[in-house]
């Protein structure tokens, strides 16, 4: 019996062990798996983490790539753009040049052997002799308002290194461009104190004046002053090559084509106006009529009107007597004589005496004051004058037409 029992007590004493040594290998094998499962995740992860940082070099070169190739592909068009440019630039030259060649092939100017031979040196053919200037003017002076007035509407202003006292006159056509510039006058030592490369001079100029400054060394061109539309485009282009400015004085010249143009336009409104008869007269110390070959004489005669006093003999501007101003009968009368000059005074007396009374330009108030800046200087805009004429006769307005604007100057200061 007691066998019986010990042997049962063995038993269950095995069967206790082998059920707790069952656990341990569960446990065991649950904390493996437990470890394998974590290392596979971790490692998982891992891959992950290798993978995109993978992905990300990819995309981050292929994005530099695709940078670098963008900004190749702007440096090359930046690279067309100039090159483009440049070409444009070149073909706008060469078409410059070759619409100058062909402006100026329509030219023949007096003194002036080949107008289209850019070298230097340039010789010239003026009024006082030839000319020879060795390479472009610098410092630029005239000692006549005419060329002020011509040269100012053409070239670089910078080198334009004093004008005469008439061209600072307030209300004058370039007043604004020479009020501060220093004045010349007739006196030496105002012209040598600029130091120019070269002076221009009109046909009254004072002889002994121009040698003493041609014995200093400085270049003296003296030139006719024309007042016909073709002779004013000859003193242009004459002064433009000299100066080696023959570019910007074709903006100046055709600024006077388009006022021509529009004098024949209202002419052509108007219709046949030669018989209205004008008469320009000044008071000074005598009576003082334009006749033919003058400055006024040739505005009245552009506006298409007839100019009485070349009809009655009158050279230039020259003295007539009342009796002479009387019979001449103008329709109409303009004085080209400012206020401060005795101009109204002229007017009033004109307008008073009796005497005119049968002159119809007095008996119709057909007189007028004229703007001077525009009647008595030998430039272009005497063009002006003209048109002034125009208004005042025919009083005609033509609508959608607008007077086109002439400047003093198209190159001003570059």
């Amino acid at each position: 019996m007691k066998l019986i029992m010990k042997t049962i007590l063995l038993i269950t004493l095995l069967a206790f062990i082998a059920c707790e040594e069952n656990e341990v290998l569960v446990t065991t094998e649950n904390e493996i798996i437990t470890e394998n499962t974590d290392k596979i995740i971790v490692n998982n992860e891992h891959d992950e983490d290798k993978d995109h940082e993978h992905d990300e070099d990819k995309d981050h070169e292929h994005d530099e790539d695709k940078d670098h190739e963008h900004d190749e592909d702007k440096d090359h068009e930046h690279d067309e753009d100039k090159d483009h440019e440049h070409d444009e630039d070149k073909d706008h030259e060469h078409d410059g040049d070759k619409d100058l060649s062909e402006f100026l092939e329509n030219y023949d100017v007096p003194g002036i052997q080949n107008l289209l031979d850019l070298s230097w040196p340039r010789e010239v053919e003026a009024m006082n002799g030839e000319i020879i200037i060795n390479e472009k003017p610098e410092r630029i002076l005239t000692i006549s308002t005419g060329h002020d007035e011509m040269i100012f509407g053409f070239a670089n202003l910078n080198n334009i290194v004093g004008v005469t006292s008439f061209s600072q006159s307030p209300g004058g056509n370039i007043y604004e461009l020479t009020k501060d510039m220093p004045t010349i006058t007739s006196e030496i030592e105002t012209i040598v104190a600029q130091d120019p490369d070269i002076v221009f001079a009109d046909p009254y100029a004072n002889v002994s004046l121009m040698q003493s400054l041609e014995d200093l060394g400085i270049a003296v061109v003296q030139t006719q002053l024309n007042n016909t539309a073709e002779g004013r485009i000859n003193d242009i282009l004459f002064a433009a090559y000299v100066l080696d400015e023959l570019e910007s004085s074709k903006m100046l010249i055709d600024a006077i084509n388009d006022q021509i143009s529009y004098i024949e336009l209202i002419k052509n409104v108007i219709g046949d106006t030669i018989d209205t008869n004008i008469l320009s007269v000044t008071y000074y110390d005598a009576y003082w009529a334009a006749g033919s070959g003058s400055t006024e004489g040739s505005i009245i005669e552009l506006a298409g009107y007839n100019n009485i006093a070349s009809e009655f003999g009158v050279e230039s501007n020259n003295m007539i007597t009342k009796e002479s101003l009387i019979e001449m009968s103008p329709d109409i009368i303009v004085i080209p004589q400012s206020v401060e000059w005795g101009g109204q005074d002229f007017y009033d007396t004109l307008m008073s005496d009796e005497s005119f009374n049968s002159i119809p330009a007095i008996s119709n108030e057909d007189v007028y004051m004229v703007n001077t800046s525009h009647f008595t200087t030998l430039s272009h805009f005497n063009i002006l004058g003209s048109i002034d004429l125009l208004d005042l006769v025919s009083e005609i307005k033509i609508e959608g037409i607008e007077k086109p604007e002439l400047k003093a100057c198209y190159q001003c200061y570059k």
